[in-house]
Order: C-alpha cells, then structure tokens, then sequence
C-alpha cells in the first residue's frame, strides 16, 4: 500500500511518518530533487506493486503527460500531485494505478507505437490513457477499429433513460409512480408486459380495420350520396381512439415531467395517432350542422374529412415504443443524414443531366411524349430507380441509348450509399439490443431486491434491547437423537 513506501527527506531514508504537530515532516528541497534528477541510471515507477525501470530521457517524449511532467517536476508539491508517493533515496516513485495496461503505456514512450492489449477493458483501457495524460489518437491503426467501435458500443450513462425519475414526496406520489411504470416500463412488471401486449394489438387491429373499411361492400351511401363508414368499423375507431386517448392521457398525468412528455418524439406521434379522428369527427358535426347551405364548401370539407381519416394511418408508429427494431431505424434514417443528401444529390444530378439529353433528342419527333422538362424529369426519375412504368418511352436511338446509360448509372449511385446505410443501422441495432438487455437486466434486479425488501421478515426486539426471530423462526425442530434408538 501507499503507507508502506519508504520516503527519503534530507539524504535519509525513513518509513512514511504521520504529519502531526509533533512530528512535522519536513519536504526535500528543490536543489535535492534536482540533484538526483541528474544523477544517471534508470529511475523505477512503481505501479500498483509492479515495479518498471525507465530512463528519464524515455520520459520526454510526452512532456504534457503525467510522466513527462513527472520528469520536469522538481518541486515537493509538483510530485505530490503527480504520484502517490516517491523516494529519492531509490530513486522511485509509486503510482496507486492498476498495472494491468501500464505496459502498453510505457511501450508508447518506448517504442512510440501504442497497442490495445487482448482482454482489456476497453472503458478502462481509456480511463488509464486520461489519468496519464495520453489521448487515444496515439493508437496504431490495427488497435483503432476495435477501440472506438468498442467504445461506441458502451452503453450511454446519464441519459434520461439512465436518471431516476422524482415524483416527489407527496401523498400520490407511489400511485403517480405505478401508473408510469406500468403504462411507461413493459420490463418493470408482468402487468407492464400485459399493458405493452394490448396497446400492440389495438395498433394492428385498429390498422386492419382502417384498411377493410375503404373495401366496396363496406361502404355505404347516405340520402345525399355521401359514402359513410360501417355503423360496426365507426364503433370500432371510437373504442380503439378510447384506448389511445386513455393511455396517452394516463401517462400524461403519471409523468414526473410535464414538458419533457410532451416534446418526446414518440409522444408526438402517440398524439398525431389521436388528433386526426377527432378532427374529422369534428368536420363531420361541422357538415352535418351546414348541410342545408352551401354544398361547395361541403366538398371541400368532405375533402378535408377524408385527409384527416386516412391520417390515421399514422398511428401504425405507435409500434416503435415496443419494438427495438424500428427505433433502431429511426436513429439510422438520423444519423445518416449526410448519407441520404448524397444519394438524392447524386439522383438529383443525374436526373437532370440524363432528362436533357433525352428532351433534346426526342422533342421535334413526331408524336413525342417528352414535351417538356418535367415530363423528362419524370422519366429519368423512374428510370434510374429501375421502376420503368413503361407510360413513357424514347423513340430514337440517340434516346434509347440515353435511357440506357441513365438505367445502368442509376443503379450505380443509388447502390453505393446504401450500403453505408446498412451498416449503420447494423451497428446502431447492435448498440440498441445491448442496452435493452442491460437495462431490462437492471430493472429486474432492483424490482427482485424490492421483492426481497418486502416479504423479509421483520426483527422483533425484546426488552433488554436484543433481537429476536419471528415465532415461525424462532421455533425450530430439535436435534434428532440417534443414542435413544
């Protein structure tokens, strides 16, 4: 330990002394420290009990690092900062640092290549190279892939899926705090799974009813002409839009912070899902209340209407609160912004370079259909995405031959970009499967802990103050005797 290290003050070599008032302890002078910084031989760091010999001159390579200003320090304070402990005497000076990764430091200063060792924890690999003032930009290229993806792939600490959330103090503030985890946390509980499980199902039942609705025999026309939906598909928006508003609402009240909730991402499109129903609900009061007058308006409200009722369709994200997968590709289509500018660039630039020399060779025939840039444009744009609806064609060879280099150019950009794309989201889902399990793994340990908590027995105390065993503990079967048989 620290305490053991012998320390030399004045030419003498003495155990570590408590500083006490009376027996204070006096520190070299800078003259001693300088004077044995230029005596020659090696000079020992003691690592955590390893022991290393070093020349000092090794040291100067990194003067801003601990052991270069380690080598430069001559003052009493300066290497009480630096180290733990020193002796002039041996000429040694102790670190309270693991060895395990020093080696691998002190051959940067040696060889001025730095290797991550087989094993090491990657986390702490980068604490060590903080500690002794190194950056990670001194690795070697074969070392740098698996360090940064490794430390890409370490779960983000501090977040605001890692803070605790306060509900505060008051008298419903564990009934505040059930409700969030049950409607908020599927992995807290089995009536949290149960809630998870229903919310999923009325996402897809209410989709495939949205779909069925718009089928021929389902609709039905009033007096006016007017289609209306299924007496059975209305009564089933309205209990599906029940459960959406009631969920979203009762999260609303249990969250511990208000603002937070609603400028979330996913609660945005939980409240998109919801929004449209009761604006085409309230269209629908708003024509039935003016039927009697102006019809032209009716239509475009009735336009309106239909907007709004296919807007429904968006409830189907509500999906990727449950589902790691599409938050996954979410968080790609994000952080692959500059990925996804470069393929509509690049489709942009060969849409119009492509669409002109088509325009210009197939306009002054006779019955064209390029009689514009856009309708060029719109021909170049489905041929490079190798769609080809056929309603629109060159006629010539110079088209032809234009249309076959915009095919084999378009397949050729829009497939370079895309497999960045999928790489990103490889690693982004990778990343997201391993703090689901770590977090679902945290959960769980701390809900069994309170499990444990609760159904502990209590400890009873007599009255001289000792404790005693509950009565079912307490009254234990005797020994059994074999001499009595």
């Amino acid at each position: 330990s620290t305490t053991q290290v012998r320390q030399t003050w004045g030419g003498r070599d003495q155990p570590w002394p408590a500083p006490t008032s009376v027996n204070p302890i006096r520190p070299p002078s800078p003259f001693i420290i300088i004077a044995n910084k230029i005596l020659t031989g090696p000079v020992i760091l003691n690592i955590g009990g390893k022991k290393h010999e070093v020349q000092w001159d090794t040291l100067d390579k990194f003067p801003t690092s601990r052991l270069g200003r380690l080598r430069n320090c001559v003052t009493h304070r300066g290497l009480e900062d630096l180290c733990d402990a020193y002796s002039l005497a041996k000429r040694e000076y102790y670190f309270d640092r693991s060895p395990r990764n020093f080696d691998a430091i002190l051959g940067l200063y040696r060889t001025d290549k730095l290797h991550l060792s087989q094993g090491v924890c990657v986390q702490d690999f980068c604490e060590e190279l903080e500690y002794w003032g190194l950056t990670d930009l001194h690795l070697e290229p074969c070392c740098q892939h698996t360090y940064y993806r490794a430390r890409w792939l370490l779960p983000q600490h501090g977040g605001p899926e890692d803070a605790d959330e306060d509900f505060g103090n008051g008298i419903f503030a564990p009934s505040q705090k059930h409700l969030w985890n049950l409607f908020e946390n599927p992995h807290h509980s089995c009536a949290a799974k149960v809630v998870a499980v229903v919310s999923c199902m009325f996402v897809v039942v209410s989709t495939l009813c949205l779909i069925f609705s718009t089928l021929p025999r389902f609709q039905q026309k009033d007096e006016n002409g007017i289609v209306q939906e299924e007496y059975f598909f209305e009564v089933a928006e309205a209990v599906f839009v029940g459960w959406f508003t009631f969920e979203y609402v009762i999260r609303f009240i249990a969250a511990p912070r208000k603002i937070e909730f609603t400028k979330a991402g996913m609660n945005i499109v939980d409240l998109l899902g919801i929004l449209p129903y009761f604006a085409s609900l309230c269209l629908s009061l708003v024509m039935t209340a003016t039927a009697s007058g102006q019809t032209k308006y009716q239509d475009e409200m009735r336009r309106i209407a239909q907007i709004f009722r296919i807007l429904r369709i968006l409830r189907i994200f509500k999906l990727a609160r449950h589902i790691t997968g599409l938050q996954t590709l979410g968080m790609t289509l994000k952080n692959s912004y500059k990925e996804l500018g470069l393929l509509m660039l690049v489709v942009i630039m060969g849409m119009l370079i492509f669409s002109g020399l088509a325009y210009v060779g197939e306009k002054d025939e006779p019955g064209t259909m390029f009689i514009s840039m856009p309708q060029a444009l719109y021909w170049a744009i489905i041929t490079m995405t190798s769609v080809g609806y056929g309603d629109i064609a060159p006629t010539t060879w110079f088209g032809k031959l234009v249309g076959s280099a915009c095919a084999i150019c378009g397949v050729l950009c829009i497939s370079l970009p895309i497999p960045i794309i999928v790489n990103n989201f490889n690693k982004f889902y990778e990343k997201a499967k391993i703090e689901e399990e770590i977090l679902a793994k945290k959960k769980k340990s701390s809900w069994e802990d309170t499990k444990k908590e609760e159904t502990k027995p209590p400890v009873r105390f007599s009255e001289n103050g000792s404790s005693k065993l509950p009565t079912s503990a307490a009254k234990r079967p005797e020994r059994l005797d074999l001499r009595k048989y």
